[in-house]
């Protein structure tokens, strides 16, 4: 892939299944950030779900939710670009805490 993370971020690539993958990205200090989801559709659409590792109102989770969700929606849009994944306007970027 043609992303660079920063420095005190690291991405692992996990397959769900043959159409979908899982990135996990971690962060020196803060632990897990969280997941960006990718599944290709029968519709032919790329479904993109981004989930902030944590639990709601911690402070913590709100600190990685600052700097998870840049990197999210940078990664998927350059993920959707690189991948066999159908393209479309239609996907679902939504953050929440997992």
């Amino acid at each position: 892939m043609s992303f660079q993370l920063p420095l005190n971020i690291t991405a692992q690539r996990k397959p769900i299944s043959a159409t979908a993958y899982e990135y996990v990205l971690h962060h020196s200090e803060l632990g897990q950030l969280g997941q960006i989801m990718l599944s290709a559709c029968i519709s032919g659409a790329c479904n993109v779900t981004s989930l902030v590792h944590g639990q709601p109102g911690d402070h913590i989770t709100e600190q990685r939710r600052a700097v998870f969700e840049p990197l999210a929606k940078s990664l998927a849009e350059q993920i959707q670009l690189t991948t066999n994944f159908p393209k479309t306007e239609n996907t679902n970027n939504e953050s929440v805490a997992a």
